[in-house]
């Protein structure tokens, strides 16, 4: 069973926790969760452009507005299976990504999105996307996280450079410090300064599959197939908390030490201590996406 509306006074969305689950759901405390709207989707992945939240889904993309009271549909016939989503420029300013490839979509007059894939002349891998960001050095520079590994896309040009990360798929990515972060089926946890050359960070998760990234002052944090991994910064991953499937981990902008872990299946994990020790919270039983508080993009 999902989590009920509560009702009350809402806080305002870029201030709460977000979870897709069966459905979208928020909480200030990471306790007490409501559920935005009617709809029970099985989210893949969240975005958010200061107040509103792109949700998507294996039914398309939904934006969630701050009234939270319905969903309003984003997607056309051509995207279907959303597993990425990032916040862009324009107008409904969200970029997509599925098994066919990243798309870029356009509000018409009459309020309908129209999506226009970019990942013509690549592979079947290549284009089967699962996470994809915004360089925050360069606008319309996009690195994507596919099964073939990782592809830099450059919207002005509508050009695609392939990395020399090629040879596993990459599942998680983020960006910390001075690096991109890639997170990968087999050669574990990776880094970059320019999305074109990679290198790995530690040994201890080679073997494990990673599916989430977020960071932590200096600490860079991995969901992985057997649970939370933590590297400080020696190079050394050490795992904190249960072992489960972990498919999303986050971290509060304003307390490094409060995260939450996303468990498939498991629910949802948060801790207040940096992983030392960890509960179970809400009534979830998958748990796909995680977004902390924050304005996002503008």
């Amino acid at each position: 069973m999902e989590p009920k509306q509560i009702g009350g006074n809402l806080s305002p969305l870029d201030e709460t926790w977000l979870v897709g689950a069966r459905g979208v759901h928020q909480s200030v405390d990471g306790i007490r969760w409501e559920t935005l709207g009617d709809y029970a989707y099985p989210i893949n992945t969240l975005a958010r452009r200061y107040d509103r939240i792109a949700a998507g889904s294996d039914w398309g993309m939904w934006e969630i507005l701050p009234d939270r009271s319905k969903w309003i549909q984003l997607h056309d016939e051509t995207l279907t299976e959303v597993l990425a989503v990032a916040p862009g420029s324009g107008d409904p300013g969200m970029v997509a990504g599925s098994a066919y490839g990243i798309a870029f979509g356009k509000r018409g007059s009459l309020g309908e999105t129209r999506w226009a894939s970019r990942s013509q002349g690549l592979s079947v891998n290549e284009t089967f996307t699962n996470a994809l960001f915004e360089d925050p050095g360069a606008t319309g520079r996009w690195i994507v996280g596919t099964e073939a590994g990782v592809l830099v896309y450059r919207e002005a040009e509508d050009c695609w450079e392939r990395s020399d990360l090629s040879d596993t798929p990459c599942r998680a990515l983020c960006h910390a410090g001075d690096f991109f972060w890639a997170g990968t089926d087999d050669r574990g946890v990776l880094r970059s300064r320019d999305g074109t050359t990679w290198e790995s960070v530690g040994n201890r998760l080679a073997d494990v599959a990673v599916f989430s990234l977020a960071s932590s002052g200096d600490a860079i944090i991995a969901g992985t197939l057997e649970g939370v991994y933590v590297d400080d910064g020696s190079g050394e991953w050490h795992r904190r908390g249960p072992r489960m499937l972990v498919s999303s981990v986050a971290v509060h902008p304003e307390d490094g030490d409060w995260w939450l872990a996303g468990a498939t299946p498991g629910g949802l994990w948060m801790t207040k201590n940096a992983g030392d020790t960890w509960f179970q919270t809400g009534d979830f039983k998958i748990v796909r996406s995680i977004l902390p508080p924050g304005r996002g993009q503008g």
